[in-house]
């Protein structure tokens, strides 16, 4: 069932929750590759990964710290039935234990493909219920899951075209 409010609270630890979700995936998936190629974008990706968690994170005790009367965006905000989705069935989706399965290597760069277009989407649309300092860090993390994006992409054609 579709939650209908989030706090910003959630959302970061929605936020974080997919970044730990993508750190599992890559990094598990680079210690199974034979593929050394593969196996340095995974890690670098799993790195990233890392650091994005430890931005939300960082958000995340930022906001703590604010006295409640002076963050009035952080109340309840009603949230589409879109972004709902996004976060509950899209991104690194709970309960599938993807990274723990043996994967082909085109599994492997689909999954981590839809993953990122899907953090991208995701990130574009908390953007609205955020402040200006919140704005720039997800504006920040969406030119990164971009850069991954385009470089599984890459990656993907020059292995389909060797193969």
């Amino acid at each position: 069932m579709f939650k209908s409010k989030f706090n910003i609270m959630e959302m970061l630890e929605m936020a974080k929750e997919i970044e730990k979700r993508g750190y599992k995936l890559y990094s598990t998936q680079a210690k199974k590759t034979d593929n050394m190629k593969l196996e340095k974008i995974l890690n670098k990706l799993a790195a990233d990964e890392k650091d994005h968690y430890n931005t939300f994170d960082k958000l995340e005790k930022e906001y703590e710290k604010m006295d409640k009367k002076n963050y009035g965006y952080l109340e309840d905000v009603e949230v589409n039935d879109y972004l709902k989705s996004l976060v509950e069935y899209e991104v690194f989706p709970k309960g599938e234990q993807e990274e723990l399965i043996e994967m082909e290597i085109e599994e492997v760069l689909n999954t981590a493909i839809k993953s990122e277009k899907d953090s991208i989407l995701l990130y574009q649309e908390l953007k609205p219920y955020n402040n200006e300092q919140t704005k720039e860090v997800l504006n920040k993390l969406i030119e990164e899951e971009k850069d991954h994006y385009v470089k599984l992409i890459s990656f993907k054609k020059e292995y389909e075209d060797g193969n």
